[in-house]
């Protein structure tokens, strides 16, 4: 019995720290803009870094870069779009609250692309599909970009709409600052 569930047990428990991290991220965490820069920079650097040694893809592997991409600048605006951005009135910090529609849409996201592979797998283990194909380095690296756009739109998206909240805090600070 064991067996049969083992693949289940990681996804499961998979999603239930995302449900568990997505229900912290609904209550609210101060957004810093002028720090939503650094993710995509490290992932560039660390994409950098993995693309240093890979041969040039062809270009059905250029297609999937083009597909990658723009699946992840569309999927990382989208998120953004659906995070509550606020100004508190007691600590002046942005708060950035996730809406429910953003977490339901990533855990179905996540859930759909586990469903997927064992669609494809035919319900067998993840062990027992290790291709030993010389495509496996092109997937991996169109999974970095499309992570590269995903948290390059929503760094971009949340910055762009954290501008009208940072000079209604300057407004703020400096009306304080006069009384």
């Amino acid at each position: 019995m064991l067996k049969q569930i083992a693949p289940y047990i990681g996804p499961l428990i998979i999603l239930a720290v995302l449900a568990w991290r997505s229900s912290r991220a609904m209550k609210g965490r101060a957004v810093k803009p002028w720090q939503l820069w650094i993710r995509p920079a490290l992932i560039s650097l660390f994409m950098a870094v993995a693309l240093a040694s890979a041969p040039l893809p062809n270009l059905f592997g250029l297609v999937l870069y083009a597909v990658a991409a723009a699946a992840g600048l569309g999927l990382g605006y989208l998120l953004a779009r659906h995070q509550e951005l606020t100004l508190d009135p007691v600590s002046h910090k942005i708060i950035s609250k996730t809406s429910p529609i953003g977490v339901i849409l990533f855990i179905a996201l996540f859930a759909a692309r586990y469903a997927f592979k064992m669609m494809v797998s035919g319900g067998r283990a993840p062990d027992k599909l290790m291709a030993h194909s010389g495509q496996i380095a092109l997937y991996t690296d169109v999974g970095l970009l499309f992570l590269l756009a995903l948290v390059s739109a929503q760094a971009w998206e949340i910055w762009r709409r954290t501008r009208p909240l940072v000079a209604e805090k300057a407004a703020r600070l400096a009306k304080m600052a006069s009384e």
